[in-house]
């Protein structure tokens, strides 16, 4: 009977492990843009994500929150601190709230040669500091070389 429960037990921990997708790296390129998004494949869920025009020399970071989150934040323009390794710094990014109010998409433009973009090819974290919230990203699987390889001049 014991065995039968254990069974069951494990059986069923193993089917709910099965759905719980966790968000991951992934570099993805087409022929005019490289993407490189941390969140659960084949869904909308995504942390952040930073993509840039192929071979232009430019990146975006770019995340997508919840508009009650940033609702304090009136001005088109907020702080972003950013963090990876030793390096840190603060962006000015661009604040666009979705129609309706339900998202709100903050982006920041840095050169391909930013010292954060090389800090987290080697570091296991990116944190991300807007207003009073910090959000904390693993870098352990991210293609942080790949991407900055295909946005770098040619």
């Amino acid at each position: 009977m014991l065995r039968s429960i254990v069974y069951l037990v494990l059986l069923g921990w193993f089917a709910v492990s099965a759905h719980a997708q966790e968000r991951e790296w992934l570099l993805d390129a087409g022929s005019e843009e490289a993407y490189l998004i941390f969140g659960v494949p084949d869904t909308d869920d995504v942390g952040v994500s930073l993509w840039c025009p192929l071979k232009k020399g430019m990146v975006n970071l770019y995340l997508q929150r919840p508009a009650e989150e940033l609702s304090k934040l009136k001005a088109r323009e907020v702080a972003l601190k950013v963090s990876a390794g030793s390096e840190t710094v603060t962006f000015r990014g661009k604040l666009d709230v979705a129609a309706g109010g339900a998202a709100a998409v903050i982006e920041v433009e840095m050169p391909a040669t930013h010292p954060v973009l090389a800090a987290m090819r080697d570091a296991d974290r990116l944190s991300i500091e807007i207003g009073r919230h910090t959000l904390v990203f693993p870098l352990y699987s991210a293609d942080v070389a790949g991407l900055i390889d295909l946005c770098s001049k040619g």
